[in-house]
């Protein structure tokens, strides 16, 4: 497990390099804060599309085989990103750079391969701490690398990330196990080994209802981490360098949750329970976001908790998936879970984009808090539901 940590690491400190930077190239090569919302949610739509292939592709084939297809696609989609050199250019890019992002769910599919029942939140925790790795020292690398010379540029830390890759790549191939030791490719042809169909996956009592609260919470995860660049950008005055320093310490926040507290919470409260209390900080901080004037003390008080307090979700939401289904199925569900978060990711920024070019740069945020009171409520359902029940209540 930790070589497979540090290469998803490695992976998503290229992925965070270029997040503070491309909103700054939109406005660059043309573009304005829709177009920037929508070049992000490209990625996503493609990655919705690839993520459940992906994941039937590690069942079926081995989690090794396509988790270093997925990294060496990525070095590829950042060469691209490298030499984009137009709007056009960067658009095509980062679909491509969504069509590899299996990755992660690949992963998702070697954590529950590693873990037991009891330990698998924590390990979905490791791995959000990973991503908050990334984002702590992603984009304040990107944002310094960006502002080299007199404009914003994608050269450098497009090359970066396509390093970054390679090196993931080179990791997962000499270093990372098959932790699927039977595929299920391997044994279609013997009745007893066969694995349930895919859609059982879908067809479980409740799975429809937890899979639309994954695309509700990356609704507004990715509705806050898009629009903060330009909100930052119209009310504060920051620069790409600014953001990037803004992002490495919401980073560092969430690697504090995961590494460290996810486990002992998720233990001691439950998944549902830990992410109730997530999603009321992060309701919190959007109330103080729109309430309180826009200074530089605000920002500082409420993108944090923003951005950190729905950091408990897709660790809490992907455990119970993968504690609700079929050993051999855990690739197809974990790869579906991630398709759909990035649908999520795709429907975010477009309507930040719009109303924060139709209203006040606030709007936005009035979706991310009805977003997150949303993940309340239905985590605060399933706490109840889970509760043992005393002995005679059924009369």
């Amino acid at each position: 497990m930790p070589v497979i940590l540090l290469t998803i690491f490695i992976d998503l400190l290229g992925f965070g390099l270029i997040i503070p930077i491309l909103p700054f190239l939109t406005l660059k090569y043309g573009g304005d804060a829709f177009d920037g919302t929508v070049l992000m949610s490209v990625y996503s739509f493609a990655a919705f599309a690839a993520g459940p292939v992906w994941g039937r592709l590690s069942d079926r084939f081995g989690r090794r085989p396509a988790l270093i297809a997925a990294l060496l696609g990525s070095m590829l989609s950042y060469i691209a990103l490298a030499l984009a050199d137009s709007l056009a250019t960067l658009f095509v890019a980062r679909a491509l750079s969504g069509l590899m992002a299996g990755n992660i769910g690949i992963v998702m599919a070697i954590a529950a391969d590693l873990s037991d029942e009891q330990n698998r939140g924590k390990t979905m925790g490791r791995i959000g701490a990973m991503f908050g790795l990334g984002f702590a020292f992603g984009p304040f690398v990107g944002g310094l690398l960006g502002g080299v010379g007199d404009e914003v540029n994608i050269l450098l830390p497009g090359l970066a990330a396509a390093a970054l890759s390679f090196l993931a790549t080179s990791l997962a191939y000499y270093f990372v196990p098959e932790t699927n030791p039977k595929p299920t490719g391997d044994t279609a042809d013997e009745p007893e080994a066969e694995a349930p169909h895919w859609s059982s996956v879908l067809k479980a009592p409740g799975r429809i209802t937890l899979f639309s609260i994954f695309v509700v919470t990356a609704i507004t995860q990715s509705t806050g981490f898009s629009i903060t660049p330009f909100w930052t950008q119209a009310v504060l005055g920051w620069s790409e360098s600014d953001v990037g320093f803004l992002y490495a310490g919401v980073g560092a926040l969430i690697v504090v949750i995961q590494w460290l507290l996810i486990g002992p919470l998720f233990q001691r409260i439950g998944e549902a329970r830990a992410l109730a209390c997530g999603a009321a900080v992060h309701v919190a901080g959007c109330l103080i976001l729109l309430l309180a004037p826009g200074t530089v003390l605000t920002a500082l008080i409420a993108f944090p908790m923003i951005l950190t307090g729905l950091s408990l979700s897709f660790p809490a939401l992907n455990s119970l998936l993968s504690k609700k289904t079929d050993r051999r199925l855990q690739g197809t569900a974990l790869g579906l879970s991630n398709g759909l978060s990035a649908l999520g990711r795709v429907i975010g920024p477009i309507c930040a984009g719009l109303l924060f070019a139709a209203a006040t740069p606030e709007r936005p945020f009035v979706m991310v808090c009805a977003g997150g009171i949303c993940v309340l409520v239905w985590s605060v359902l399933e706490a109840r539901k889970s509760r043992p029940q005393p002995a005679g209540a059924a009369h």
